[in-house]
């Protein structure tokens, strides 16, 4: 039989594993903007993408090779998800993020993954486990995540199809919020 003193920590890893990066988005979308990135693509705007805000370009790899950046997706409503293979609230809403994918092309929406905080072996491995079927681009060096200003996944962006970010979801994903989202992104459902 276990101590119950040895679960302590456990338990206190699992509470800030949820809890401090809603948390630190908390204390970072109150503290002053400053640039964090010095990549080729740092933005002009001074605050963190927010909703009515233009989303940030970027230019990225995909998991199998290819360039895939913001305006591949230009003239219909993405929904964009920071997510990682080690983040385990991102495991739990892959399934909804892959249903939700295999709904886009009919109701003429798309889904991009971005992968942060991890290696190209862990997200492949994630990828096949997880059987995902929306592309996702490897941000290996956090520059998009700098650029939209969140401190881990999950987090997810719905964006309009001129652009324009219409909700942000810093934490896991609910279909209810899903729903919500896609609605003011200008998905009719």
């Amino acid at each position: 039989m276990k101590n119950p003193i040895q679960t302590v920590p456990i338990r206190w890893r699992r509470v800030l594993r949820l809890a401090l990066p809603i948390w630190c988005a908390a204390i970072f979308t109150l503290a002053p903007s400053h640039s964090w990135s010095q990549h080729e693509h740092q933005s002009d705007q001074s605050t963190a993408p927010n909703v009515g805000t233009a989303a940030i370009a970027f230019d990225l790899k995909s998991l199998d090779g290819k360039p895939v950046g913001l305006a591949n997706f230009r003239g219909k409503p993405l929904i964009m998800n920071f997510f990682a293979s080690w983040c385990d609230p991102c495991r739990d809403e892959m399934p909804l993020l892959n249903e939700l994918a295999s709904k886009g092309a009919k109701d003429g929406y798309s889904v991009l993954g971005i992968a942060v905080e991890d290696t190209r072996a862990g997200i492949t491995e994630f990828s096949k486990e997880a059987k995902l079927v929306f592309p996702i681009a490897l941000d290996l060096n956090s520059t998009v995540k700098r650029a939209y200003r969140i401190f881990g996944p999950p987090a997810t962006f719905f964006i309009d199809g001129q652009g324009v970010i219409r909700e942000v979801v810093l934490g896991p994903i609910t279909a209810e919020r899903a729903r919500e989202g896609l609605k003011k992104a200008g998905v009719v459902q």
